[in-house]
Protein backbone atom coordinates (compact mmCIF):
# COMPACT_ATOMS: atom_id res chain seq x y z
CA UNK A 1 0.00 0.00 0.00
CA UNK A 2 2.77 2.50 1.38
CA UNK A 3 4.56 1.62 -2.31
CA UNK A 4 1.79 2.00 -4.34
CA UNK A 5 1.05 5.37 -2.74
CA UNK A 6 5.20 6.30 -3.03
CA UNK A 7 4.56 5.30 -6.90
CA UNK A 8 1.61 7.22 -7.23
CA UNK A 9 2.78 10.30 -5.81
CA UNK A 10 6.10 9.82 -8.05
CA UNK A 11 4.45 9.67 -11.06
CA UNK A 12 2.15 12.75 -10.34
CA UNK A 13 4.82 14.54 -9.43
CA UNK A 14 7.44 13.78 -12.62
CA UNK A 15 5.36 15.74 -15.05
CA UNK A 16 5.34 18.72 -13.33
CA UNK A 17 9.07 18.51 -12.81
CA UNK A 18 9.59 17.63 -16.78
CA UNK A 19 7.52 19.86 -18.47
CA UNK A 20 8.73 23.61 -16.94
CA UNK A 21 6.79 26.73 -17.17
CA UNK A 22 6.31 28.17 -20.56
CA UNK A 23 8.26 31.52 -20.48
CA UNK A 24 5.27 34.70 -21.26
CA UNK A 25 5.03 35.70 -24.44
CA UNK A 26 5.34 39.41 -22.74
CA UNK A 27 8.36 38.65 -21.21
CA UNK A 28 10.00 38.31 -25.28
CA UNK A 29 8.10 41.29 -25.97
CA UNK A 30 10.04 43.43 -23.87
CA UNK A 31 13.18 42.26 -24.43
CA UNK A 32 12.47 43.17 -27.65
CA UNK A 33 11.29 46.43 -26.59
CA UNK A 34 14.35 46.63 -24.69
CA UNK A 35 16.55 46.04 -27.81
CA UNK A 36 15.09 48.24 -30.30
CA UNK A 37 15.13 51.14 -27.98
CA UNK A 38 18.79 50.54 -26.47
CA UNK A 39 20.02 50.66 -30.46
CA UNK A 40 18.63 53.90 -30.89
CA UNK A 41 21.02 54.78 -28.22
CA UNK A 42 22.00 57.68 -25.72
CA UNK A 43 21.22 61.42 -26.71
CA UNK A 44 24.59 63.21 -27.05
CA UNK A 45 25.80 64.20 -23.38
CA UNK A 46 23.84 61.71 -21.61
CA UNK A 47 24.72 58.02 -19.67
CA UNK A 48 21.40 56.63 -19.87
CA UNK A 49 18.94 55.89 -22.94
CA UNK A 50 15.73 58.13 -23.10
CA UNK A 51 13.17 57.78 -25.73
CA UNK A 52 9.31 58.84 -25.74
CA UNK A 53 6.83 56.91 -28.20
CA UNK A 54 3.10 57.30 -28.37
CA UNK A 55 0.60 54.62 -29.09
CA UNK A 56 -2.57 54.55 -31.07
CA UNK A 57 -4.06 53.55 -34.62
CA UNK A 58 -3.63 57.66 -36.01
CA UNK A 59 -0.06 58.48 -37.47
CA UNK A 60 0.17 61.70 -35.98
CA UNK A 61 0.99 61.72 -32.45
CA UNK A 62 -1.21 64.49 -31.42
CA UNK A 63 -4.18 61.78 -31.95
CA UNK A 64 -2.76 59.08 -29.96
CA UNK A 65 -3.94 58.43 -26.30
CA UNK A 66 -1.03 56.74 -24.68
CA UNK A 67 2.44 58.30 -24.46
CA UNK A 68 5.69 56.00 -23.46
CA UNK A 69 8.92 56.77 -22.31
CA UNK A 70 11.59 54.23 -21.84
CA UNK A 71 14.56 54.66 -19.87
CA UNK A 72 17.71 52.27 -19.82
CA UNK A 73 20.22 52.66 -17.60
CA UNK A 74 23.46 50.53 -16.24
CA UNK A 75 22.79 49.53 -12.47
CA UNK A 76 25.23 47.11 -10.63
CA UNK A 77 23.65 43.54 -11.69
CA UNK A 78 23.01 44.43 -15.39
CA UNK A 79 20.86 47.23 -17.13
CA UNK A 80 18.00 48.91 -15.53
CA UNK A 81 14.64 49.51 -18.55
CA UNK A 82 11.69 51.39 -16.97
CA UNK A 83 8.95 52.45 -18.56
CA UNK A 84 6.51 54.57 -17.79
CA UNK A 85 2.90 54.47 -19.41
CA UNK A 86 0.55 57.76 -19.67
CA UNK A 87 -2.89 57.53 -20.63
CA UNK A 88 -3.82 60.77 -22.23
CA UNK A 89 -7.23 62.08 -22.67
CA UNK A 90 -8.41 65.29 -24.46
CA UNK A 91 -8.53 68.69 -22.91
CA UNK A 92 -12.10 70.01 -23.20
CA UNK A 93 -10.95 73.45 -23.00
CA UNK A 94 -8.18 72.78 -25.85
CA UNK A 95 -9.05 70.11 -28.18
CA UNK A 96 -5.67 70.10 -29.90
CA UNK A 97 -4.13 69.34 -26.04
CA UNK A 98 -4.07 66.15 -24.39
CA UNK A 99 -4.35 65.58 -20.49
CA UNK A 100 -2.50 62.68 -18.84
CA UNK A 101 -5.08 61.08 -16.73
CA UNK A 102 -3.47 57.78 -15.65
CA UNK A 103 0.44 57.05 -15.48
CA UNK A 104 1.76 53.08 -14.49
CA UNK A 105 4.78 51.61 -14.50
CA UNK A 106 7.17 48.67 -15.01
CA UNK A 107 10.82 48.13 -13.81
CA UNK A 108 13.05 45.01 -15.76
CA UNK A 109 16.51 44.08 -15.38
CA UNK A 110 17.82 42.96 -17.92
CA UNK A 111 21.17 40.46 -17.11
CA UNK A 112 23.05 37.74 -18.38
CA UNK A 113 20.75 37.68 -21.70
CA UNK A 114 17.64 37.38 -19.55
CA UNK A 115 14.94 40.05 -18.90
CA UNK A 116 13.02 39.89 -15.44
CA UNK A 117 9.80 41.67 -14.20
CA UNK A 118 11.32 43.69 -10.87
CA UNK A 119 7.94 45.76 -10.55
CA UNK A 120 5.16 46.59 -12.02
CA UNK A 121 1.44 48.10 -11.94
CA UNK A 122 0.30 46.43 -14.83
CA UNK A 123 -1.22 42.60 -14.33
CA UNK A 124 0.18 39.67 -16.56
CA UNK A 125 -3.37 39.92 -19.03
CA UNK A 126 -2.67 43.74 -19.16
CA UNK A 127 0.89 43.14 -20.15
CA UNK A 128 -0.02 40.50 -22.82
CA UNK A 129 -2.07 43.04 -24.96
CA UNK A 130 -0.10 46.23 -24.24
CA UNK A 131 3.76 45.09 -24.30
CA UNK A 132 3.13 44.31 -28.40
CA UNK A 133 1.69 47.60 -29.02
CA UNK A 134 3.89 49.47 -27.39
CA UNK A 135 6.38 47.17 -29.40
CA UNK A 136 4.85 47.89 -32.68
CA UNK A 137 4.93 52.37 -31.89
CA UNK A 138 8.80 51.76 -30.87
CA UNK A 139 9.07 50.35 -34.32
CA UNK A 140 6.92 52.52 -36.77
CA UNK A 141 8.71 55.34 -34.72
CA UNK A 142 12.27 53.97 -35.46
CA UNK A 143 10.83 53.60 -39.52
CA UNK A 144 9.13 56.82 -39.55
CA UNK A 145 12.74 58.44 -38.26
CA UNK A 146 14.61 55.97 -40.87
CA UNK A 147 17.07 54.94 -38.76
CA UNK A 148 19.59 52.98 -39.61
CA UNK A 149 19.27 49.62 -37.38
CA UNK A 150 22.43 48.50 -38.10
CA UNK A 151 24.61 51.53 -37.87
CA UNK A 152 24.53 54.08 -34.80
CA UNK A 153 20.95 54.77 -34.59
CA UNK A 154 21.00 58.05 -35.66
CA UNK A 155 18.43 59.78 -38.34
CA UNK A 156 20.77 59.30 -41.78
Amino acid sequence: MLSTLLLFLLAAALPAVSHPEPEKRYLSVLTQIYAEVREMGPYPGEEFTRREFFVGEDDDDTNKDIHIMVLIRSSESGEMMTIRVTELVKDPGNPQARLAANSKMLSCLVAGGRLEIQSSDYQEKDLDKLAPEMLTAIQNKKRLLKLNLCGSGRPD
